[in-house]
């Protein structure tokens, strides 16, 4: 048997692998809400007996400590040093389920304690699970564990790859932890799975004529890192709080209006689901408006401190359980409820609420430079790739660190590439006391397409 679990939001896959005559599985990678991997194998009637984990993780919070109480053996890589009960794994080291062979090889380069998963069975696939080792059409980050030791991981991820994988037979299928949009490896592809044949011919990264060549390129070529991958490394490896995610969903209990307010003068922030233009029209002052869908826990693990108490606000009661997995899946734990009746019952409540400007980029264009200054909240390679003359270009993801970079005299109007990224950071700038805000609807799409062909 053969699952693949995958998260939008994160671009993370996980894997559930076992023999179905010996009624066996392992979960490779498993996310925090692991429920989904028992429901799976209950479904498929094995029983999974190991949670392996390819290395300590940066991006998300694992789930194999939840597992780990339903009496599942958790295996790293050698050195992971985990601070709950596993097993560290050898090189070449095997591990049998049934009639599944997995051989661990201990593939550094990543991390000093990765290992990828050598998966062979009859009438299967020979596969090979890579972690963060090697994905399709791109490889693993080196620099997570800092500057000092980046060039040496570097070195080591070139030895794992062109020493180790490229040694193996073409055909064996490449599973990777992630897919395009992950910030654990720069140029990842949409595909879900490669080969080793395929990556030879067509990895950029396999193709250096030298280890010199292959390490500069890969230390060139970073994506940004979001501050919560270094407390995401410590929480994976001292074992994270269990919260029964591997038994049953996440209950979030609903808040009268009147004791969410209290628990907001008291420092809670208030994470308004709701899309841009109703966020922008009215919300409750001071909050963050991170709209419904698969990246409410990527950008909260990029502004959203992790100590600070958490209320949710959602027009549709459907939205709260499923951001509230996103967010625990990035560490963000302290979710106090969420706002019952939504955003009506705290407006008809009397409490206080504020708005937003909106203004569309054909309004923005016709405005006169001196009029506002624009804060331009894209990434620093889409700004580099053509900005508005005159915008400041701080990513939103380090707004919260960043605000002395903003005005605090004159008009405001923040701007991203369609519209999500700016409702956040206007927000954000709201929350933080300026008062002239616009936001841009359309971003930067539709401002080119209002230029002159």
């Amino acid at each position: 048997m053969f699952q693949r679990f995958y998260d939008e939001g994160l671009a993370q896959a996980s894997y559930l692998i076992g023999c179905g005559r010996a009624r066996e599985a392992v979960v490779i990678d498993p996310r925090r809400d692991a429920a989904i991997y028992l429901d799976a194998a209950r479904q498929a009637g094995v029983t999974i007996t190991h949670a392996i984990e390819t290395h300590i993780h940066a991006d998300f919070i694992s789930g194999a400590r939840e597992l780990a109480g339903h009496g599942i053996r958790v295996v790293a890589g050698p050195g992971s040093d985990l601070l709950y009960p596993h097993h560290e794994a050898a090189d070449r080291e095997r591990l049998h389920v049934g009639d599944l062979s997995l051989e661990f090889l201990h593939t550094p380069g990543h991390t000093p304690e990765h290992i990828s998963i050598l998966a062979a069975q009859d009438g299967e696939p020979t596969r090979l699970f890579t972690g963060d080792l090697l994905f399709v059409g791109g490889v693993g980050r080196p620099d997570l564990l800092g500057a000092e030791q980046s060039r040496q991981l570097a070195n080591q991820l070139y030895e794992s790859l062109y020493d180790r994988v490229l040694a193996l037979d073409d055909d064996i299928e490449v599973h990777p932890g992630h897919g395009a949009g992950s910030l654990c490896g720069a140029g990842i592809g949409s595909d879900p799975h490669s080969t080793i044949g395929r990556e030879r011919r067509v990895n950029p990264m396999l193709r250096h004529p030298s280890r010199e060549t292959f390490v500069a390129a890969v230390l060139a070529d970073l994506p940004d890192t979001p501050p919560y991958f270094k407390r995401m490394k410590r929480i994976n490896r001292e074992g994270p709080p269990v919260l029964g995610l591997a038994s049953s969903t996440f209950t979030v209990h609903a808040l009268p209006p009147a004791a969410a307010a209290a628990l907001v003068a008291d420092g809670a922030l208030v994470i308004d689901l709701r899309p841009a233009s109703a966020f922008a029209k009215a919300h409750p002052s001071g909050a963050v408006n991170l709209g419904f869908g698969s990246k409410v826990g990527y950008w909260a693990g990029w502004v959203v401190p992790p100590d600070v108490p958490l209320i949710l606000l959602a027009d549709d009661p459907a939205h709260v359980p499923a951001a509230a997995v996103q967010l625990l899946r990035v560490g963000l734990d302290r979710i106090e409820g969420a706002i019952a009746g939504g955003f009506s019952a705290w407006s008809g409540a009397g409490l206080p609420v504020s708005s937003i400007e909106q203004v569309e980029a054909g309004d923005l264009a016709s405005s006169t430079p001196d009029a506002l200054q624009i804060i331009d909240v894209r990434t620093a390679r889409e700004w580099r790739s053509g900005h508005i003359d005159g915008s400041i270009n701080i990513p939103v993801g380090e707004l919260p660190d960043r605000l002395d970079e903003v005005p605090r005299e004159g008009r405001l109007a923040v701007i991203c590439e369609g519209g999500y990224r700016s409702a956040l950071g206007a927000s954000l700038l709201a929350r933080e006391g300026f008062m002239d805000i616009l936001n841009v609807t359309g971003g930067m799409a539709a401002h080119r397409a209002l230029q002159p062909k």
